[in-house]
């Protein structure tokens, strides 16, 4: 006669009442290999989207890198201004960064109107 499988609730019961068994073990391990392989579907799913993401903003990086140049600091506002497409600073300051990863171009502190911001020209 074939064993009915152990359900995760009964599981759940079980070592709620002290009753940890081989069975309980076992359950539990596999529910454990599972979370572990969902997750890690989950993970592989964000790079995949985030790599998207990056690609779709390949043209406002080249467009970033021709709006800067060597002496004048632009602002991520400024930026966006200048450039179609790029509705917020955030935005433009996340592409920004990357460039600034990427050693394409340098970030210091500059005077603004309301105090200090980031100032961005070319490497």
């Amino acid at each position: 006669m074939a064993t009915k499988e152990m359900t995760k609730r009964e599981m759940l019961i079980a070592v709620a009442e002290g009753q940890v068994t081989e069975e309980v073990k076992e359950k539990a391990a596999a529910l454990l290999v599972a979370m572990d392989s969902e997750a890690e579907k989950r993970k592989e799913k964000a790079a995949e989207k985030r790599a998207e993401k990056i690609a779709g903003e390949k043209v406002f990086e080249d467009a970033i890198l021709e709006f800067l140049d060597k002496e004048e600091h632009k602002t991520a506002s400024d930026v966006k201004d200048a450039i179609d497409g790029i509705e917020t600073p955030q935005k433009a300051t996340a592409i920004l960064k990357r460039l600034v990863e990427a050693g394409l171009v340098n970030k210091t502190e500059v005077k603004g109107k309301s105090g200090k911001v980031k100032g961005y020209t070319l490497a």
